[in-house]
């Protein structure tokens, strides 16, 4: 889901057919869309997304959808998330966009709108309707370009904060309780041993170290505890120093992180499988007692109670070095979202299904227990009989903590993301660590130490080229030397070093 591609390797050419395919027929389209649509003819639209967790919630949804429209078909084919980037950029590539797409990090709003490709959704969202999302959902180059919508929330943007799930049933045969569920580093290798004690075929922790973008996202996190400067997100500016503006993934705490799961690895308390697993393969082995704990996102409720069909777990903060504090950084924009192509032949009839899916979908995913709604309200008012989900959207919520913002201070740093994703290298800390298991990678410091050097020269070649083109952006849009950890960074932050 996070792997890197950079549209940059299109040629001029391509995207001069890319452009020019967009430019002409766009009117003749809607048109036909509205007409299909007020005669009632028949209309299938497509959608793809790269949420497997969502998956039940469409099914769900698009059965009442084609209820309550008859003569719209919505027809959601199966993806693979891991394989998801690399259809996108085949269907950008070949100007064969779907009428609705989820977006995906390796094809940002930024690169997309350059394109025309995509469709400004501002009929949608009048500042009414803006008002009842979440301040900062509304951000430019992720939700909106020039002022207008070109994104539309799928999830909460108050998202991927990592928590830690434990299964009562191995709890229970250990001879432990809820409370004896670890808070630090020290307290999970004692719970372990106990568990290892009592089975020979059960294990304390289970990881599906294949799924790099997650391994990635909770190392961030832990590493939080010990280093807090540096940046605990996954994605591109994850490892980011905002207070010095560079990347420090060799830091203590990023390291010691590193260390603490090779070691729990090394003393058999780390379910052998975790290697060569994916998330979903570690959640079935944890619901199948094979482990006590595991770590994922909050949506993993909805995976092992509709998936796996097991409900006897409970949900904790990830245990952290000396159980000190964690956090994961919040930046107000929304990380997770859905375009229409700007080609849709049946706009009217993607309207319809985008209202439904604010009114009705957003709902449902709480009500399964995936996801917290990107409307407030629906979050107050919406009847959630999951406590598991709750007290996961609970630790999550509070696991947040609102961070610097460089698009905040100057948009023209939205460029230079567009300019690093096509640049960054290609490693991130959930490789390394899969590297590090396996006993590829002997030198974890001096694999980390260039990770950063390479990210630190992608962002200074990325500002270079943005800067170079006209657009007024330095490093020290991307420093924030008045930044508190654990603080929230407010306006009046921003006000302080003059935007």
């Amino acid at each position: 889901m996070k792997k890197a591609f950079s549209i940059g390797m299109l040629s001029v050419l391509a995207i001069g057919s890319i452009l020019s395919g967009c430019s002409g027929s766009q009117d003749a389209q809607q048109k036909e869309g509205s007409d299909s649509s007020g005669d009632k003819k028949p209309v299938t639209i497509t959608f793809w997304h790269r949420w497997p967790e969502s998956q039940p919630v469409f099914e769900k949804a698009v059965k009442e959808f084609e209820a309550k429209y008859p003569n719209i078909k919505v027809d959601i084919p199966s993806i693979a998330s891991a394989q998801y980037a690399a259809q996108l950029q085949a269907a950008v590539a070949s100007n064969d966009l779907p009428d609705i797409f989820s977006n995906q990090s390796a094809v940002p709003t930024d690169q997309l709108y350059q394109l025309g490709l995509i469709h400004d959704l501002d009929d949608l969202f009048p500042q009414k309707k803006k008002d009842e999302f979440y301040e900062g959902t509304w951000t430019e180059g992720f939700t909106t370009m020039d002022g207008k919508v070109y994104a539309m929330p799928h999830f909460t943007p108050r998202r991927f904060a990592h928590v830690m799930y434990y299964n009562l049933d191995v709890l229970k045969k250990a001879g432990l309780t809820e409370k004896d569920v670890p808070k630090s580093w020290d307290e999970l290798i004692a719970v372990g041993k106990k568990i290892r004690e009592k089975s020979s075929d059960v294990y304390p922790l289970i990881l599906g170290v294949k799924t790099d973008w997650l391994m990635g996202g909770f190392i961030g996190q832990m590493a939080s505890a010990i280093t807090p400067d540096i940046l605990p997100n996954d994605g591109a500016y994850a490892g980011f120093n905002y207070k010095k503006g560079e990347y420090e993934h060799n830091s203590a705490g990023i390291v010691q992180t590193m260390k603490f799961i090779k070691q729990l690895q090394d003393d058999k308390l780390l379910h052998p499988n975790s290697l060569v697993i994916d998330y979903r393969e570690a959640s079935a082995l944890f619901a199948g007692g094979k482990a006590a704990f595991v770590i994922d996102g909050t949506f993993l409720t909805s995976e092992l109670q509709q998936n796996n069909k097991f409900s006897n777990f409970g949900v904790a903060p990830l245990p952290t070095k000396d159980g000190k504090p964690q956090y994961y950084a919040f930046q107000g924009e929304t990380k997770a979202s859905v375009h229409v192509s700007k080609n849709t032949k049946h706009y009217e009839e993607v309207k319809l299904f985008l209202q439904f899916y604010m009114d009705r979908i957003y709902q449902l995913e709480l009500e399964m227990g995936v996801e917290g709604s990107p409307i407030i309200a629906q979050n107050q008012n919406t009847k959630v009989d999951n406590p598991q989900f709750v007290q996961a959207q609970k630790i999550q919520d509070q696991t947040f903590v609102l961070s610097p913002h460089q698009y905040v201070r100057n948009l023209a740093a939205i460029k230079v993301n567009t300019e690093l994703n096509g640049k960054k290298p290609k490693e991130n800390l959930g490789k390394i660590l899969e590297g590090y298991m396996a006993g590829q990678i002997k030198d974890l410091e001096g694999t980390l130490d260039k990770l950063s050097a390479d990210y630190n020269t992608a962002l200074q070649d990325s500002i270079k080229k943005v800067s170079g083109g006209g657009a007024k952006v330095s490093l020290k849009d991307f420093t924030f030397p008045n930044w508190t950890p654990f603080e929230p960074y407010t306006k009046n932050k921003y006000d302080e070093l003059g935007k």
